[in-house]
């Protein structure tokens, strides 16, 4: 069980990662295709910007997480093959 919680926790990482990145990715290409007030008009616009600061606060709630050196930590490190995981923990270590 505890195998399938990291499986799923780095999966998660990964995938929270990948959003925040595509959703950043969407706003550049907004801004340079629409003007403010489309901007400002579209509500698929506010989604996303929504949908980035959502990741980036997921992201950060479960990096303190790991700097308190909790349990999920625990579970993270002993198994951080991933390399999503890498990349997020660098300069996390204790």
């Amino acid at each position: 069980m505890e195998a399938r919680i990291r499986q799923k926790l780095r999966a998660l990482i990964g995938n929270v990662t990948h959003m925040q990145n595509v959703a950043d990715q969407i706003l550049d290409l907004i801004k340079s295709t629409m003007t403010e007030e489309e901007r400002n008009d579209s509500d698929t616009c506010r989604v996303v910007e929504n949908l980035s600061c959502v990741c980036e606060e997921a992201l950060q709630v479960l990096c303190e997480e790991l700097k308190k050196g909790t349990r999920l930590y625990e579970i993270l490190y002993n198994e951080n093959q991933s390399t999503s995981f890498k990349a997020f923990n660098h300069g996390t270590e204790k």
